[in-house]
């Protein structure tokens, strides 16, 4: 990668005025892009992300709209192509937390998460996807969370952030024959949001919170910022990833599907052949990664055909 090599390109950063999505805005400026910094209506937090930006050179300019709404997102699309001509690259970040554990999650605190972390992409991408398509050329990067593993306390949000990860696998296939590459983040970093509406039930998980204290003093945000940097410019290959950054450390997350038993084909399985089997259908010591829903159809029909 060259030093700017999102040099004449334009950004869209949803949620960008504070935290991770500042830190994003100010990455993909710094590599030479004009952004477009995304926040909701009634904020005043994204002429300071612009001044910012500004004051080192670079472009930018806000656009104030609610992208849980589909005219928010198109509107934010809109903006960059007003101001700006074109449109490169999206950055999905834009999120909040509505915490509560299972029994007490309401409509609201349910529809809000779903609402912004599912839907506020849908209506960004849609019409960024048609720019993109246009011309050939286009990267997305989504914003999804490790608390996808599982994690109680915020399970709406987990569940938002497990979905996103099949969005960006299947719209990934979508986009290849548009140039259109899509990739996405699971992201760990201290900000306003952790603050604001805190996990019930974290700070009494004791195992956790040891492992949190020792990654604490790497929970910073510009950690995260050149793993989005690299997803959003042409210098990335990849398409349909998620990769993790944590403490400085960066990963592949993948989904994996073990060997498994395969049933014999002359009589019916029961539920004690399940049982019987379990620990063959458990064992991951030897799996093979899907890049789409195909791969393991083939897998299983390679299988059957040699009786293995």
């Amino acid at each position: 990668m060259t030093d700017t090599p999102l040099r004449n390109q334009v950004a869209i950063v949803t949620g960008a005025a504070r935290g991770l999505g500042r830190s994003y805005a100010r990455e993909l400026a710094g590599l030479g892009a004009a952004v477009v910094v995304n926040d909701l209506p009634a904020s005043d937090a994204a002429a300071n992300v612009i001044a910012e930006i500004e004051r080192k050179g670079g472009q930018a300019v806000a656009s104030l709209h609610d992208v849980a709404t589909r005219e928010g997102g198109a509107a934010v699309v809109r903006d960059a192509i007003e101001h700006f001509g074109r449109l490169d690259a999206v950055v999905n970040n834009a999120g909040l937390l509505r915490n509560a554990f299972f029994e007490g999650l309401t409509d609201a605190k349910l529809e809000q998460i779903l609402g912004v972390h599912i839907k506020g992409v849908f209506h960004v991408t849609q019409p960024a996807f048609a720019q993109m398509r246009e011309r050939g050329y286009g990267r997305v990067v989504n914003v999804s969370s490790n608390t996808a593993f599982g994690m109680g306390g915020l399970i709406n949000y987990a569940t938002a952030k497990a979905g996103i990860i099949g969005l960006t696998r299947s719209l990934a296939l979508e986009g290849a024959e548009h140039g259109i590459l899509v990739n996405c983040v699971l992201p760990n970093a201290r900000t306003r949001i952790m603050v604001d509406d805190p996990i019930p039930g974290f700070a009494d998980d004791t195992h956790f919170m040891a492992a949190f204290q020792g990654v604490a003093d790497r929970f910073d945000p510009e950690l995260v910022a050149p793993l989005v940097g690299f997803l959003a410019s042409p210098s990335c290959e990849l398409t349909g990833e998620a990769l993790s950054s944590l403490g400085g450390r960066y990963a592949r997350v993948f989904y994996g599907v073990s060997q498994g038993w395969l049933s014999p084909p002359d009589r019916p399985v029961t539920a004690a052949d399940i049982e019987r089997h379990l620990e063959e259908i458990m064992d991951s010591t030897d799996f093979f990664i899907p890049a789409q829903i195909r791969d393991e159809f083939e897998q299983v029909a390679a299988r059957l055909s040699t009786g293995s």
